[in-house]
């Protein structure tokens, strides 16, 4: 009956279905940036190969008062994975990777910290979280290297469970699965994506560089507590492969529109069906109501089957969602760092499935009041002769100096303090090791103290 109204009502029924979802929406999109103190969002809704909804919402620039529109650039965040998954999957396509056969086949010269995991891991491991490594994720603030060079430090970085034990998110395995699709395909991870992804999918304003979207005619700030933060460039770090595509509504609607119609783009296929099938597999349980697959979280959202994938960096946070049974797509960034994206992406998401409505915006506001509210307890102070330089094979060195009375690490691109360092002395009573925990996965990484003399 409803495929008969549809062939008798077309656009009036598709304008019905967008006029239900939408009713009230605006409201809660403006209250939540209000009350969230959020500089701007924007947000898309397809269904049935149809953009129902593309807006923006508050400014993309809260110096200048720069509305956000449907083409506002902003920041993805690790919405970037699924890219990641795709782009390796055109590789596979190609007969130059597999989905199971140990990395060491493609880089002889690669090492994780575990031998087992080294002479095992697949692309397909490090695609669905199971490496047994926690984050590690301060290297990738901290210290700029080269994007090989990073993937050869993995392994001086400890596990904490067994190989393919459980799942653990690790953005360093994105990586590492990205730069070997390039070398694979003699490119690199950028080249990939804007070849087999952005140009054939229509994605004319996206790119995978903070640098080129402020270039643009249109970007978001980021901003964090309210105020503008900088620009987060993942090349900096060797990262990008977790995270580094920037989109706007317009565009990810049409690269989620792909997932939708199983590989396909603008009547071209760009990953083949085979592969999209193994894209969609779940491998990794995640909890009792999701697993991960290559790229995407898939599970269970009120009873509905659900594909999502959430993201987050220095002053941004995104959120996409693909609802198979109603062939629907949602999409919501902020260029902030508050939960605002999630919460309006499930907002759409139970109108989408017309479900009875949930306040999500409501409860997120109660977790933002606590979190604002908490109080970090203040960093110890170190005399400063432990001051000095300091290094870690996958760290590289460092300097610990006193900064305003307190004893601070200096990193490539931050400084800390170091309240939860801990220094010991040798046989003389100087300072051998300085003891400093990065990844509370595992014990405290061993600095050791680099010699005066030492140039």
């Amino acid at each position: 009956m409803r495929f008969l109204l549809i062939l008798l009502l077309g656009p009036a029924l598709w304008c019905a279905d967008a006029t239900r979802i939408l009713s009230g929406f605006d409201a809660i999109a403006e209250r939540g940036l209000r009350e969230m103190q959020i500089p701007g969002v924007a947000v898309g809704v397809l269904q049935d190969g149809k953009v129902l909804f593309a807006k923006g919402y508050g400014y993309r620039d809260l110096k200048t008062k720069q509305p956000v529109t449907p083409k506002t650039l902003f920041a993805m965040g690790s919405v970037t994975k699924s890219f990641t998954a795709a782009v390796v999957a055109t590789v596979i396509d190609e007969g130059k990777l597999a989905w199971d056969k140990p990395v060491r086949e493609y880089l002889p010269w690669f090492r994780l910290y575990d031998p087992a995991a080294t002479e095992l891991i697949t692309v397909r491991d490090m695609l669905t979280h199971r490496s047994g490594l926690p984050r590690h994720d301060f290297i990738r603030f901290s210290t700029h290297l080269p994007r090989q060079e990073l993937v050869r430090r993995l392994r001086y970085l400890e596990p904490n469970r067994t190989f393919r034990d459980v799942y653990q998110y690790n953005n360093l395995m994105y990586v590492t699965a990205g730069y070997l699709a390039g070398a694979m395909a003699g490119s690199t991870w950028e080249d990939l994506v804007r070849e087999r992804l952005f140009a054939p999918v229509g994605m004319t304003r996206s790119n995978t560089s903070t640098l080129d979207s402020q270039k643009s005619d249109d970007f978001a700030r980021p901003h964090e507590n309210g105020r503008e933060a900088e620009f987060y460039v993942y090349q900096k770090f060797g990262v990008g492969p977790n995270g580094a595509v920037n989109s706007c509504v317009e565009d990810m609607l049409k690269y989620l529109e792909m997932w939708l119609d199983s590989g396909m783009a603008n009547g071209r296929r760009i990953i083949s069906k085979v592969q999209m099938a193994e894209l969609g597999k779940p491998v990794t349980v995640v909890n009792a109501t999701s697993s991960y697959a290559p790229g995407w979280r898939v599970g269970s959202y009120r009873g509905h089957f659900q594909i999502s994938h959430g993201g987050a960096i220095t002053g941004f946070r995104a959120h996409a969602v693909l609802l198979l049974e109603k062939k629907a797509a949602i999409v919501a960034m902020i260029n902030s760092e508050e939960s605002l994206a999630e919460v309006l992406a499930d907002t759409l998401a139970d109108r989408v499935l017309e479900l009875a409505p949930e306040d999500h915006l409501g409860k997120a506001l109660e977790r933002t009041r606590s979190n604002r509210s908490a109080r970090a307890p203040a960093p110890s102070k170190w005399p400063a002769a432990y001051a000095g330089a300091y290094e870690h094979p996958a760290y590289g060195r460092i300097r610990v100096e006193m900064d305003g009375g307190e004893l601070k690490a200096r990193f490539d691109a931050l400084s800390m303090g170091l309240g939860g360092a801990r220094f010991l002395l040798d046989e003389k009573g100087q300072v051998r090791e300085m003891h400093l925990p990065l990844e509370p996965a595992v014990k405290p990484f061993v600095f050791v103290r680099v010699a005066p003399s030492t140039p």
